[in-house]
């Protein structure tokens, strides 16, 4: 009878889990302000620096303090930057069109470029990068038809790829934070939280923000999203205290 309890037990913990997985939490900003960056296309926070990093849609890769004013620029000619991604080292800028990935150090000044080849539409390249430290690896996103993760080594060679069309109708940027990876969905307007070895989704937030495309958290572990229509960042507390 106890083992018959348990099992109970373990079975409803997993429909509420499934549960809080399915259903979203609906987030509501503390905040909002325009930022001085045209089309921007995603957003990662440096904490050495206490400042954004945020590309656009016409090549160029901003620092901006965390009120969007704009400290430094640089432009890539015939280039569309759709994500953002800095370690203490390096940032490293993905342009979908030519699927090339930008490595530059902290003074802005262009190490590499690596190409990382994938044979979609020229609009539906590569829309998310990160690094996934549970893996240890690199992994980029494709943002719709299909939407695929693929896990990359040191030198940007594709180890592995994972269909993620399940999950959400496309996804716009990607954060590795508090040993989860967090996606953002711009069509569905939604945060998601996965479990970063199996990909699998743990949680999601609904979002009031038109267009979402970037987001990240702070060192406070304050969410704060890029809207690129808008041309604004919003601010939010927590997801995960709220």
């Amino acid at each position: 009878m106890k083992q018959t309890n348990r099992l109970i037990v373990v079975a409803f913990s997993l429909l509420a889990l499934n549960s809080i997985a399915q259903k979203p939490t609906k987030l509501k900003p503390t905040r909002s302000i325009a930022i001085q960056v045209p089309e921007p296309s995603d957003i990662c926070y440096h904490a050495n620096t206490n400042s954004l990093f945020v590309v656009s849609d016409n090549g160029i890769l901003f620092e901006t303090d965390l009120e969007g004013k704009v400290i430094r620029q640089i432009k890539q000619p015939n280039t569309d930057f759709e994500a953002v991604y800095t370690d203490n080292q390096f940032i490293y800028a993905i342009d979908e069109t030519h699927r090339d990935i930008y490595v530059y150090d902290l003074t802005f000044k262009k190490i590499r470029v690596v190409n990382v080849p994938y044979s979609g539409g020229r609009n539906k390249g590569y829309e998310a990068i990160a690094f996934n430290k549970s893996k240890n690896s690199f992994v980029v996103i494709t943002e719709r038809d299909p939407i695929t993760l693929f896990e990359l080594d040191a030198n940007f060679k594709i180890t592995n790829q994972i269909d993620l069309a399940a999950i959400a109708r496309d996804i716009s940027s990607a954060y590795y934070y508090q040993d989860a990876l967090w996606l953002l969905s711009d069509e569905d307007m939604m945060l998601l939280k996965l479990n970063p070895q199996t990909y699998e989704v743990l949680q999601k937030w609904a979002l009031p923000v038109i267009n979402p495309e970037g987001f990240t958290f702070d060192r406070d572990g304050n969410l704060i999203i890029a809207c690129d229509d808008m041309q604004r960042l919003y601010y939010f507390n927590n997801p995960e205290k709220n």
